[in-house]
């Protein structure tokens, strides 16, 4: 069981649903992990007899169970979405990292990161990247193998790719994806490069910090503006005259992830 069938597990549910059910099996041959979806095994391996026996749990609860010959451990979470970081620099880490902080599963290739669920290689995308997969090319100044990690990415379905670059090398960079076979719709709709929103970022921090930005804008649907904006207050100040303060608590709090 290799922890790179974990994290695609884990990347599948984040996008499938908000909870799942993460079984290890062992049947006296081999071992292998599945996550569990509304009732169906995400990669296929885990047997009915698993899937009924663990499809009660509930998010944060555990159990450790004998199925006929197989030992099974399972755990219900609500799923992080996951973040495939690519690079071998301070940006790179600087990005795995805070990704990592607010949240997420982040495989961090090329690079160690505090906080990784999964460190690995450039050889490991091929096991990593799926169909959907969000995935952040992040090399201050450029590396040779950051066309070659774009176009598999593209390739293989990612469904966003992000690419640190200047405006011209990202130009540079999606005439060589053209060249390559790549349809420019595809490119268009799926690179995002220069990578990022535009908040002025000049150290390391801050650039990452705008490249997460954009990442969170592209899962949740954000329009990118300043939420002064979003939801100006000065358009409601005469509907909330005479109104007590106090009543107004915030009452909502951001949901637990695993």
């Amino acid at each position: 069981m290799s922890v790179c069938d974990v994290f695609k597990a884990l990347d599948l549910a984040a996008r499938r649903g908000e909870a799942a059910v993460v079984v290890k099996v062992f049947d006296g041959k081999r071992a292998y992990v599945d996550a569990v979806v509304d009732g169906r095994p995400l990669l296929g391996l885990a047997p009915d007899a698993v899937v009924q026996a663990v499809k009660g749990l509930r998010p944060g609860e555990r159990a450790e169970l004998r199925i006929g010959e197989m030992s099974v451990s399972a755990e219900a979470l609500l799923v992080r979405p996951t973040i495939i970081v690519v690079g071998f620099g301070e940006v790179a880490r600087r990005l795995s990292e805070i990704a990592a902080a607010a949240g997420y599963y982040v495989a961090a290739v090329g690079h160690e990161a505090r906080g990784a669920f999964y460190r690995g290689d450039l050889p490991d995308l091929e096991k990593l990247v799926s169909e959907g997969s969000i995935v952040v090319v992040a090399n201050e100044g450029g590396h040779p193998s950051d066309v070659d990690v774009v176009e598999a990415a593209i390739r293989r379905g990612a469904g966003y790719v992000a690419l640190l670059a200047s405006q011209r090398r990202a130009a540079l960079v999606i005439k060589e994806l053209e060249r390559r076979g790549l349809s420019g719709e595809a490119v268009r709709s799926r690179l995002r490069s220069p990578a990022g929103l535009d908040i002025g970022a000049k150290t390391a921090g801050e650039i990452a910090v705008s490249i997460l930005a954009e990442v969170v804008m592209y899962l949740r649907g954000g329009t990118g503006r300043p939420m002064r904006e979003v939801k100006d207050p000065y358009r409601v100040v005469e509907e909330v005259a005479g109104e007590d303060l106090s009543r107004y608590r915030c009452e909502w709090r951001p949901p637990p992830t695993a």
